[in-house]
């Protein structure tokens, strides 16, 4: 028998009192009247809560579904549906740096760090099925274009399909996300139906449309580099801390695909040349002293530090007000070629 079985069966034989309870003193009645008082003090703060319950919560209940959704409140939409088959389905939802958490916990860090100014959310319905499903609309004001991008770009999923007509976009199975001006928006659907992701796209466009159109449409960073070899939709834009080096902000990077190998290219706008050259200088130096070996033999770009650190290659250079290189290459030969179209490029610029 294990040492489980020995414990049970000891248990089962100890012999049961048959002397009469014990009635229960002073003290026992006091901590029972006191717990259950506090279990009286709980329930009526439930009760209370649920009376103050978030409205947007509302919308969900079984209950509420049969109520006109634009009657909810009496407050402007996010986005204006005035002749179109969508309908607001719950009042707007407004978020700062304080109570940001509460609507996104666990990813509120990214955005805050990024430029984080305000969120917005909203639940958008069909006319004629407002009852079954709804897009739920959160708009991000992230201060700057370049802010917007950066947090669209680092959350792109793998994979995710272009969307027809929306720049700087990508959609899933039941959403579309993009970047558009000073703006980060998710618009996601609770199902993936045609009717539903039709009111997705609508409600992207007609935002985008209400927010400059087409003229404020263009990536930040999309010119910075050559066209030859650049894997599709793979511009990034790391606002902090890129690569593992704090001084290294707002880069911008893009993989590449050479000769069969895949490379990743960076190019950060600096202050002037003096910035972009001396930032060069200090991450080149930095890797250096983590343990990289310099390259042996002249590199043919001019000013070009090129090291290798453990099995990949880096390439750290300036070009005017640009700082760029060649980041974790597997290929020395293949950083250099697409390091020196990366420089005859930013010349251009």
């Amino acid at each position: 028998m294990n040492g489980v079985g020995k414990l049970l069966s000891a248990t089962l034989v100890i012999p049961m009192k048959t002397a009469a309870h014990k009635k229960p003193g002073k003290m026992e009645t006091r901590i029972s009247m006191a717990v259950l008082a506090l279990l009286v003090v709980v329930g009526a703060g439930v009760l209370m809560r649920q009376s103050e319950i978030n409205p947007a919560v509302v919308a969900l209940r079984p209950e509420s579904h049969g109520r006109e959704p634009s009657r909810v409140r009496d407050e402007p939409a996010l986005i204006d549906t005035t002749g179109s088959e969508i309908t607001p389905f719950s009042p707007p939802e407004r978020f700062n740096a304080d109570t940001l958490y509460e609507k996104i916990n666990g990813r509120a860090d990214l955005y805050l760090s990024s430029g984080f100014v305000s969120l917005n959310t909203q639940r958008f319905a069909l006319k004629n099925d407002a009852a079954s499903a709804w897009v739920e609309v959160f708009i991000y004001d992230m201060g700057t274009p370049e802010n917007a991008f950066s947090v669209f770009s680092m959350q792109r999923r793998t994979g995710a399909r272009a969307t027809d007509g929306i720049p700087n976009g990508y959609r899933t199975d039941n959403a579309v996300f993009m970047a558009h001006a000073r703006f980060y928006l998710e618009l996601i659907g609770t199902d993936a139906s045609e009717d539903l992701q039709r009111a997705v796209n609508w409600l992207a466009g007609a935002f985008a449309e209400s927010h400059g159109g087409a003229a404020t449409a263009r990536a930040p960073g999309a010119g910075l580099f050559p066209e030859a070899g650049l894997a599709a939709d793979s511009l990034r834009l790391i606002a902090a801390n890129a690569f593992g080096y704090g001084q290294l902000n707002r880069i911008y990077r893009c993989d590449y695909l050479i000769d069969g190998i895949r490379l990743t290219a960076f190019v950060s706008e600096r202050e002037d040349g003096d910035a972009a050259s001396a930032l060069a200088a200090d991450y080149s130096q930095t890797l250096l002293s983590y343990g990289a070996i310099a390259v042996a033999g002249p590199v043919p770009i001019e000013g070009a530090a090129a090291m290798q650190f453990f099995d990949t290659h880096e390439i750290v250079f300036s070009r005017g007000r640009y700082l760029a290189g060649v980041h974790e290459a597997g290929s020395l030969e293949a950083a250099i070629t697409l390091a020196e179209r990366l420089a005859a490029h930013l010349e251009k610029l």
